[in-house]
C-alpha cells in the first residue's frame, strides 16, 4: 500500500514537472523537497523511483536525479506506442453496441469544438481525454487508457505549446470526426487506420517544429 507521504511527494513532484516549475534537465534534491513538504527523505526517494518508471525523471551517476529531457528518438518511441495502442483501441471500440457509450462518444466529440475555441490547453486536454476515455470504455480496456495517459505525460510540456496552434486543434477535430464515424459504423479496420494516420500527422508536425525552431538552440533535448 502506497503511503500518504509517498503520494504527497509523488503528486507534488509530478505536478511541478508537468507545469514546468521543474525545468527539463533540472537537478532535484530529495532533502530540499522533503524539507519543503515537511516529510522525511524516504517517501521522496520512493516518489523519484516511481517517476523514473513513468519516464518523468532520470538518474545520472555523479549528478543525481534530474527532470527528463526529450530527444527526437524519445518522441518517436512515444508515438510508435501511441499509434499501436490507440489504433488497437479504436478497432476494438467499433465492436461496441452499448447505446449509452455510443451516445457518450458523440457527446465527447461535440465537446471538442468549444474546448478548441478557448485559449486554455487544459480545456482541450480535458475534452481530448474524455473522448479517449469513452473509446477505451467501448473497447473495454481501461489499461490502455492508463498507458496512453502515461505516454502523454511524457511529452506534456511539448503538447501544451503544440495545442496553442489553433489549426492543429481544428485538424484534430476533423480527424477525430472521421474516426468516430468509423467506430460507430462498426468499421474497426478503418477506425484503426485513421487513428494511426492522425497520430502520424501529429508526430510529423511536432517533429518539424522541433527541428526548425527549438532543437538547434538546445544542447541535449527539450
Amino acid at each position: 500500500m502506497v503511503s500518504t507521504q509517498h503520494e504527497v511527494a509523488y503528486q507534488h513532484i509530478k505536478t511541478r514537472i508537468l507545469n514546468l516549475q521543474f525545468k527539463p534537465g533540472q537537478v532535484l534534491y530529495d532533502s530540499k523537497i522533503a524539507s519543503e513538504l515537511a516529510i522525511s527523505r524516504t517517501p521522496v526517494r520512493e516518489a523519484f523511483l516511481r517517476l523514473k518508471s513513468e519516464g518523468l525523471l532520470e538518474y545520472e551517476a555523479h549528478k543525481g536525479w534530474r527532470v527528463y529531457l526529450l530527444t527526437l528518438a524519445d518522441l518517436h518511441e512515444i508515438f510508435d506506442l501511441k499509434e499501436a495502442v490507440e489504433g488497437l483501441v479504436s478497432r476494438k471500440a467499433a465492436d461496441c453496441q452499448e447505446i449509452n457509450l455510443r451516445l457518450a462518444l458523440r457527446e465527447a466529440l461535440s465537446g471538442l469544438m468549444p474546448a478548441a475555441s478557448t485559449e486554455s490547453p487544459e480545456c482541450w486536454f480535458e475534452a481530448d481525454n474524455q473522448l479517449h476515455q469513452v473509446i477505451c470504455q467501448m473497447a473495454q480496456n481501461q489499461r490502455a487508457f492508463n498507458v496512453l495517459k502515461s505516454l502523454n505525460d511524457q511529452w506534456h510540456r511539448l503538447r501544451v505549446g503544440f495545442m496553442f496552434i489553433q489549426s492543429r486543434k481544428e485538424r484534430s477535430i476533423d480527424e477525430y470526426r472521421l474516426i468516430v464515424d468509423c467506430i460507430l459504423a462498426g468499421d474497426g479496420a478503418q477506425a484503426e487506420k485513421l487513428t494511426q494516420d492522425h497520430l502520424h500527422n501529429v508526430r510529423e508536425e511536432l517533429i518539424e517544429l522541433l527541428v526548425k525552431f527549438i532543437l538547434p538552440y538546445v544542447e541535449e533535448g527539450v
